[in-house]
């Protein structure tokens, strides 16, 4: 009965001053939000970037490359070595003339027999080699668009890789002929179909220019154009933020990717010919495994062949270490506004305390104890804290709900058609939100709670 006593007179004290408390629980409004919307804002670009890795299952891949490239970092080739690849390779560089004579004379090459090979390790489902390519236009009837080609295994679609992204036609048909091509959502748009359903079927013109291996001599290249008919067999939605490279990719198989021009030389490394031409075999491979729990076996199998080896996992773990940094960052700013609006809360509380002068004495003077007028103002500035979160929450959605909408026009303009969805409001910031803007607020009434515990009564019936 004694708290319900309690809350009526705190919330009676802070009807007395509406206009004050208003802009007191809007200074604590206003802090809230921004550390609500600054957080979501960072957790939503978390999920956009790890929805790629969810979407495409790409857990479970493995990108290797041979010890011959360990001087160039798997994502650029040109790239010398840093102190990572050295500790990476556990190795240490031969130190005598019998070490030197014990080593292999023959050199490892990451080509379609070893790929075979790597293929019949049983938690295995797929081995193919990393096939990208840029600058290719794909024509439908009057229409061309720009787009980038990546390769995939025929046989991926068995293992059900990528399905989930379908929304019309199919994978690859293993028993067809013809040249199959899978692409983007928007790209379907950009070409004037009339929907993915439409798509599937249709034949399209695909064409590429770059250097590749002359007839008759692999060791010399030249530039060449190529251009090949492929039908649409499926249509998938890119993974979102759909921007750019992202929004136009197509999909080859690639026993059809090796002959494209271009596709060779990027893969031989360019900027590392030699005297004797490109090296032998592909740069990089991917190898999927059946299973997520089958990865670290496989990648303890690739290195014992002598290949080099980066997981997803890797990648995953990277980015989250860079949210987790950069949450802290956003949710230390936050906690900046929500310092001064606790400034306001004590300012409050102190004018209450000085006009309620008499007030407290008559409490004490019936017999509230020194603990009971504690807790009567630390009790308003909980209301103050929970009321000022509770319209953060309301603020911060509003404000990223009108950013979103900025952002979403704005995109559409640039011709990014899918809505993109930049914040995230998980349940349990909404929670910590609230609970952390109420313990700010209580840690500012602590002070003006314990000096009005300290009011003599009998000074405070005479007035003075």
């Amino acid at each position: 009965m004694r708290a319900w006593w309690i809350t009526l007179l705190a919330l009676g004290g802070l009807r007395r001053h509406p206009l004050r408390v208003l802009l007191t629980v809007l200074g604590v409004t206003i802090a809230a939000g921004s550390l609500y919307s600054m957080v979501g804002f960072a957790l939503g670009l978390q999920r956009q970037a790890e929805a790629p890795f969810e979407k495409l299952d790409l857990l479970k891949n493995i990108e290797v490359w041979v010890h011959a490239d360990s001087d160039h970092d798997p994502d650029d080739p040109d790239a010398p070595a840093g102190p990572d690849d050295a500790e990476t390779d556990n190795e240490e560089a031969p130190t005598s003339q019998a070490e030197l004579d014990a080593e292999p004379e023959e050199k490892l090459v990451l080509d379609d027999a070893l790929l075979a090979t790597i293929q019949e390790i049983p938690e295995v489902a797929a081995a193919y080699p990393q096939f990208r390519l840029g600058r290719v236009q794909l024509r439908y009837e009057e229409k061309k668009q720009r787009c980038m080609a990546i390769g995939a295994p025929r046989e991926l679609g068995l293992v059900g890789a990528g399905l989930e992204l379908l929304v019309a036609g199919q994978f690859f048909d293993l028993s067809a002929d013809k040249v199959q091509v899978l692409i983007s959502e928007p790209m379907v748009k950009s070409l004037g179909l009339a929907s993915p359903g439409d798509a599937v079927g249709k034949v399209v013109t695909l064409e590429a220019s770059g250097l590749a291996p002359r007839k008759g001599d692999e060791k010399a290249f030249e530039f060449q154009t190529q251009e090949l008919s492929a039908t649409i067999v499926g249509v998938y939605e890119p993974p979102q933020p759909a921007i750019g490279p992202l929004a136009n990719t197509l999909v080859l198989p690639v026993d059809v990717m090796k002959d494209i021009p271009g596709v060779a030389f990027g893969l031989r490394g360019p900027g590392r010919m030699g005297p004797d031409g490109p090296p032998e075999g592909y740069s990089r491979a991917i190898v999927r495994v059946k299973h997520t729990s089958d990865l670290l076996h496989v990648v303890d199998q690739l290195k014992e062949m002598g290949l080099r080896c980066r997981t997803a996992v890797d990648r995953l773990d990277e980015l989250r270490t860079f949210f987790v940094f950069l949450d802290v960052l956003l949710a230390a700013v936050g906690t900046v506004a929500l310092v001064v609006a606790a400034l306001g809360i004590i300012n409050t509380l102190l004018m209450a305390v000085l006009e309620r002068y008499q007030e407290i004495g008559t409490y004490k003077a019936v017999g509230a104890s020194d603990g009971d007028v504690v807790v009567l103002f630390l009790t308003e500035a909980v209301l103050l804290g929970f009321l000022g979160g509770l319209g953060g929450l309301a603020l911060g959605r509003v404000v990223s709900y009108g950013l979103e909408i900025g952002i979403n026009i704005y995109a559409r303009g640039q011709g990014v058609e899918a809505p993109m969805v930049f914040f995230n409001f998980p349940t349990w910031l909404s929670l910590t939100t609230v609970a952390f803007a109420t313990l700010m607020a209580i840690l500012a009434g602590v002070w003006p709670a314990l000096r009005a515990a300290r009011i003599d009564p009998i000074r405070a019936l005479r007035g003075e």
